[in-house]
């Protein structure tokens, strides 16, 4: 799953926020009128330009025709003998053709003129701007027109080596493409990028692990079955548990998705049946938590710069809190919410498009980061359960019914 950048700082109040995002406008408006000004002037001087050529040039055809009309005069005043008249015709002759050509010449000329695409692609792209910041620039940008059905398509249901029992969350090492998947055998199966089976881990620690996500060197997976967290390097070796059963700060019943600033280390857990997002700090210590009363059943969560947008799975909403843990609402996610029906997992792109198991709709969903609806994965799919990007831009889809790993 997708990392945060840093959270604004405590000096970063609701009311800042607000009075920076309008200087953010106020500069955007001042930079696109300046451009408009600068080109005006620009467009004007070539065009003057091009009008004093013009002008020129039609002097000098002007003073072309003259001189021959000159000559032409002359030379039917002064030729009078026989022996001449063939010669005074043919050079008449030559005259005319050549006031002819010259005429042609400088006829109006016609001046094309059109618009540079880059000025209407500015303020086009300024009318598409969103107040909400969700785009994560370390992340790949998905080229969701192109996806129709996996490409790959991997595992079946069992026991064995590359196979699933209920698969539930996966996540993408970047730098490698590798890909994790929580597997309800109690383990986590690492593939390739091209779906290959290359190892597995934890089968002597997990009790139903549900999410996962890799920060780093680290793979945190989640257990609705031993109310913890455990914590792994990538190769598997394990480092660290967070959390014991419970209702208590640090405790946890039936944890979900993991979201990590990756500046502070801050980790934020889904507490799903405690209705709450508990978060931890980088040395695994309770810090705080928040969305009581608020979210019920939260089961995924990611981070922005100035957001943290939590799916909850009960009642199918995506809300949208700062980080003073305030709820905003939001027209992005009412948008979004409404296509929404018993989702399980999603991420934001870096163009800031979200992506959506919608389980019980059997498709993952995709929206622009103004909440518009892209693009809808079905084919293949029975009960998407998570999904992540692998860094092509490539969507992993883990679907739970099938008991396979699909990539589109």
């Amino acid at each position: 799953m997708a990392t945060a950048p840093k959270p604004p700082g405590v000096e970063d109040s609701f009311e800042l926020q607000i009075s920076r995002i309008k200087r953010q406008i106020d500069d955007k408006f001042c930079k696109i009128t300046n451009y408009l000004k600068k080109r005006k002037d620009q467009l004007l001087r070539e065009l003057e330009e091009i009008h004093k050529h013009n002008k020129l040039e039609n002097d000098k055809h002007k003073q072309y025709i003259y001189e021959i009309t000159k000559t032409q005069k002359f030379i039917g005043e002064n030729i009078e003998s026989t022996t001449m008249k063939g010669t005074q015709t043919e050079m008449m002759k030559i005259l005319e053709q050549k006031q002819k050509e010259i005429e042609s010449e400088w006829k109006p000329k016609h001046i094309s003129f059109e618009f540079d695409n880059t000025l209407f692609d500015m303020i086009n792209g300024f009318g598409k701007i969103s107040v909400v910041n969700s785009s994560y620039s370390c992340l790949p940008v998905v080229d969701y027109k192109g996806k129709v059905k996996p490409v790959v398509s991997v595992g079946t249901g069992g026991s064995g080596e590359g196979q699933f029992s209920y698969p539930w969350g996966v996540a993408v090492d970047y730098r490698t493409d590798n890909i994790y998947v929580a597997d309800r055998n109690n383990r986590v199966q690492v593939f390739s990028k091209d779906g290959k089976f290359l190892f597995l881990f934890g089968a002597d620690k997990m009790n139903c692990p549900v999410c996962i996500t890799i920060d780093k060197e680290r793979v945190f997976v989640s257990q609705n079955g031993a109310g913890c967290l455990l914590i792994f390097d990538l190769k598997g070796n394990f480092i660290k548990q967070i959390g014991t059963p419970g209702s208590g700060e640090g405790q946890f019943n039936d944890p979900r998705g993991i979201a990590i600033n990756v500046d502070n280390g801050d980790i934020y857990v889904c507490d799903c049946s405690n209705n709450r997002i508990q978060i931890f700090s980088q040395d695994y210590s309770y810090k705080s938590q928040f969305g009581i009363g608020i979210v019920k059943y939260p089961v995924d969560i990611q981070l922005t710069k100035d957001t943290i947008f939590v799916l909850t799975n009960y009642n199918s909403f995506l809300y949208f809190f700062n980080y003073n843990f305030n709820q905003v609402q939001n027209t992005v996610c009412d948008s979004i919410n409404k296509h929404l029906n018993r989702p399980y997992s999603f991420l934001i792109d870096g163009a800031g498009n979200f992506i959506i198991s919608n389980h019980n709709s059997n498709n993952v969903i995709i929206f622009d980061n103004t909440g518009q609806l892209l693009h809808k994965l079905t084919n293949s799919l029975s009960e998407p359960i998570g999904v992540d990007l692998n860094s092509k831009g490539g969507i992993i889809v883990v679907d739970n019914k099938n008991n396979n790993l699909l990539i589109f």
